[in-house]
């Protein structure tokens, strides 16, 4: 059976706003998402395991090439890959959290990415419309992640990349709530324009 992306029947022209230079929206579907629990040791196994450096400080992010590993809490780290590579990273981790006590849970099919980018001025005004943390660049520098909401919504935000100017923010949201994600982004983006790439 196909997969469907979480935003696939959303109409990209009921998101648009007129901008020179607008916020954009684009969803990453079904990137492998694998959400790790357990003590400090086991985690910094498992890190290790794939050839990470250390992400011990809550809010940190390593990466070793295109993967990327999320300190969300002191017994909380989410791995991200490419699309496919979600049951291979769970059979490799398993036994090796299972026999320090923690566990992994694959979250790829549960969850999906929602990407904004654009000047980094109207990205961090338009999250900050809808989500209490300090989203300042002082705070919430590239390289950095958190739990939190946006519009009530629970979603992990990752700093990705800052480049002239400009700022990339993914957002990892359950996909029951993507399109009420999407929406609110795209209202509290409108001032500096919109544009959302299905």
């Amino acid at each position: 059976m196909a997969r469907i992306a979480a935003l696939a029947r959303l109409d990209p022209a009921a998101l648009a706003a007129p901008g020179a230079d607008p916020v954009r929206l684009a969803e990453h579907s079904f990137r492998a998402r694998l959400l790790l629990r357990g003590r400090d040791e086991a985690l910094a196994a498992a890190l290790e395991a794939l050839g990470f450096g250390p992400a011990r400080e809550v809010g940190a992010v390593a990466r070793s090439g295109e993967r990327r590993a999320l300190r969300l809490g002191p017994d909380r780290l989410v791995l991200l890959d490419r699309p496919g590579e979600e049951t291979a990273l769970e059979a490799r981790l398993a036994p090796l959290l299972g026999e320090r006590g923690g566990a992994v849970v694959d979250l790829t099919e549960a969850m999906t990415t929602l990407a904004i980018d654009g000047p980094e001025p109207a990205v961090r005004a338009t999250l900050a419309e809808g989500c209490p943390l300090d989203l300042h660049a002082r705070a919430f520098p590239p390289g950095r992640c958190a739990a939190s909401l946006y519009g009530k919504v629970p979603v992990w935000l990752e700093a990705v990349e800052a480049r002239a100017g400009r700022l990339v923010v993914e957002l990892h949201v359950d996909r029951s709530y993507a399109t009420h994600l999407a929406r609110h982004l795209a209202l509290a983006g409108r001032e500096f324009g919109f544009h959302f790439q299905s």
